[in-house]
């Protein structure tokens, strides 16, 4: 068997693995989430607050290591003031979103657990602003104090990583709009709304296929693209191990809060990872 051959086991296996698991999910995605749903779960709240940031703030770092780039060409060219611009608006849109979605987040476990409706504060706003220039400037002066040699090096890793981000943005919210699919716990009840993952509804203001937040979290195994820069093979299958471990606790904490149906983690999950694929570094780099 060739080495390429040998390769395509895994994602074989993983394809009839997920195959079988979507089958599953499409006839017992109800009973499964009767069965383990708990709005009030302190560990799926958590996850809901903690789950995107590690995968979001590290696009925004690739975001600062591409202006860093940019910010340290020995010839200034019109075209790398525009690029480095454009990768400051991405470093800090990403913080910001995931600095001011954490909040919305916290809020809305505090609003559940005291009975009252969801108010977002109006200090919430100009407080993420602050917090996400912070963590911006922190990142971009990490990625400044790197050596040029270094960042034109993980440059075509870097870009990689952030069209993956933005890929998985996109299409995911494309199935979402399209989709409609109502969440479990915005049922209250009324479990006749229920519909099955593989039946679009149409746009319905439902958001629940497929799971953003199982997405975003996935976005984190494009830190694997660095790998082949340290030369430490050993790392491989530590880090895939504890990306995967991460990946399903954050999937399955959707399941149980109710805030999503197995099949639509699952989706989510297989979405980002594909992308992930696609985008994964080659020998001849796309950007130079």
């Amino acid at each position: 068997m060739t080495r390429e051959k040998k390769k395509c086991i895994p994602v074989v296996i993983a394809l009839v693995v997920f195959a079988a698991a979507l089958v599953f999910a499409g006839v017992y995605d109800l009973d499964i989430s009767l069965a383990v749903a708990d709005p009030m779960s302190v560990f799926g709240r958590l996850l809901e607050i903690l789950g995107e940031p590690p995968a979001i703030l590290f696009t925004a770092f690739n975001c600062a290591l591409i202006a860093a780039r940019f910010l340290k060409k020995p010839r200034k060219k019109k075209k790398y003031y525009a690029l480095t611009a454009l990768a400051c608006v991405g470093m800090v849109g990403t913080s910001f979103y995931t600095v001011h979605a954490t909040f919305k987040y916290a809020f809305a476990w505090s609003a559940d657990i005291n009975g009252t409706e969801l108010i977002i504060p109006g200090w919430v706003t100009p407080v993420s602003v602050l917090i996400c220039v912070v963590i911006s400037a922190i990142m971009l002066v990490i990625a400044m104090r790197m050596k040029r040699e270094t960042l034109d090096k993980i440059f075509d890793t870097a870009c990689r990583c952030v069209f993956v981000g933005v890929t998985t943005f996109v299409v995911i919210w494309l199935f979402k709009l399209v989709w409609g699919r109502v969440r479990f716990r915005s049922m209250d009840g009324d479990y006749s709304l229920f519909t099955r993952w593989f039946i679009p509804q149409g746009f319905t203001g439902n958001y629940s296929f497929p799971s953003g937040h199982t997405s975003n979290a996935a976005v984190i195994f494009t830190s694997t693209y660095y790998l082949r820069f340290t030369g430490k093979k050993y790392l491989k299958p530590v880090m895939y191990s504890c990306l995967t471990v991460w990946l399903v606790t954050v999937a399955l904490s959707r399941v149980l809060v109710g805030a999503h149906f197995l099949s639509d983690v699952l989706c989510g999950m297989a979405i980002t990872l594909t992308i992930v694929r696609l985008w994964r570094p080659k020998k001849e780099p796309l950007f130079v």
